[in-house]
């Protein structure tokens, strides 16, 4: 059970409507201590790199926080141990990392030092024309889930016109009250931190709530039909946390970065969320649920029942089709990594991971 709260896992970047997003500006802070950015191809080791010195931190009793790749749940694109103030991040594509402070904060470890470049060569046409495939199953899922976000907007807008701002603004003014009582406006706003709590991936849509939500002391969870302003109220309470000057955590859709699903506030042990397949929340006796239908007129127009009943069904069959498209992209990319694989003296490598590990833990925040 120890080991479970040590560990927090999140997404910092997804395969959405608009393309991959990235949020990697979020990983870690401005006050970091040091970030590795790890470069080299697919298969070089990034992943296990990563996944072998957090697994030594977590075992001398640190909190980790696992970044997964959205496009492979089983690949990591970062970690971040925040006691230390100390981050590695994948800074190659699709979300290539530049060091801001090299040397001083900043620290590239290129781990393609380490691979055969002759071997390669001999691989040269194939891996190119791998890379393209990649990048076609890509675009083409995103065309789809780009589809998929407008059909989802048409439930909303079918939804939505039978509920009014005033309503959500009142809900949002009594959660206000509820979590912040009379505590004034304060001379520093609060930071925001942005990432994903779930990800459409080659295996669906996964989620890592039970590691975001779960810890905190107080749920409180919004329910309610798209179009319902579950994103309108979260971000009604994210302003009054920041104004407050408190900072919060704030988690965006995986289909449409643009709509707020959750929020987390650290210093308070509040936690809000939506409760929506595919991230439907369990009932909890001591959490506090607002169901937003309550708002909803009842005066349906007489054609909304087919409306909602074809938005659906295209939605999520769009959603399918997409990822399909994802996995192609997966099994290609795996394909380029047996390629890699036997080019990599991944000796030299673990030599290198012991050199980080030492220095890591020779922080002056160890």
């Amino acid at each position: 059970m120890k080991q479970i709260q040590q560990i927090k896992r999140v997404f910092p970047g997804g395969n959405t409507s608009k393309g991959f997003y990235s949020f990697y500006d979020h990983i870690i802070g401005d006050d970091a201590e040091h970030i590795y950015v790890i470069k080299g191809g697919p298969g070089v080791g990034k992943s296990t790199f990563m996944r072998t010195i957090a697994q030594e931190l977590l075992d001398r009793g640190y909190k980790v926080e696992y970044h997964h790749c959205s496009s492979d749940i089983d690949s990591l694109d970062g970690v971040v141990f925040h006691e230390l103030r100390v981050a590695l991040i994948d800074g190659t594509s699709p979300h290539i990392v530049d060091p801001k402070a090299p040397g001083c904060v900043d620290e590239i470890l290129h781990l393609g030092d380490y691979w055969d470049e002759r071997k390669l060569r001999e691989n040269r046409a194939e891996i190119l024309h791998l890379n393209a495939r990649i990048s076609e199953y890509f675009q083409r899922a995103y065309r789809y889930l780009a589809a998929a976000e407008s059909v989802y907007q048409d439930w909303e807008a079918t939804i939505g016109k039978r509920i009014s701002s005033g309503y959500i603004n009142q809900q949002a003014a009594e959660l206000i009250q509820e979590i912040f009582g009379n505590r004034p406006v304060a001379s520093v706003e609060g930071r925001i931190r942005r990432l994903f709590a779930s990800a459409i991936t080659p295996d669906g849509m996964i989620n890592y709530l039970e590691t975001l939500i779960d810890p905190m002391p107080c749920k409180i969870v919004l329910q309610g039909l798209p179009g319902t302003g579950r994103s309108k109220l979260l971000n009604l309470v994210a302003e009054a946390a920041i104004q407050r000057g408190f900072d919060l955590e704030m988690f965006h859709c995986a289909l449409n970065p643009d709509r707020v699903e959750h929020l987390v506030i650290p210093d308070l042990g509040v936690a809000i969320t939506t409760s929506e397949e595919p991230h439907a929340y369990k009932r909890h006796k001591s959490d506090l649920w607002i169901n937003l239908d309550a708002g909803l007129a009842k005066d349906e127009a007489p054609d909304d029942g087919e409306v909602l009943a074809t938005v659906q069904k295209y939605y999520w069959e769009l959603l399918g089709v997409a990822i399909t498209y994802i996995r192609k992209a997966k099994e290609t990319h795996d394909a380029m990594e047996k390629l890699y694989i036997p080019t990599m003296d991944f000796k030299a490598i673990a030599e290198l991971r012991q050199k980080i590990l030492a220095k890591i833990l020779a922080s002056p925040k160890h």
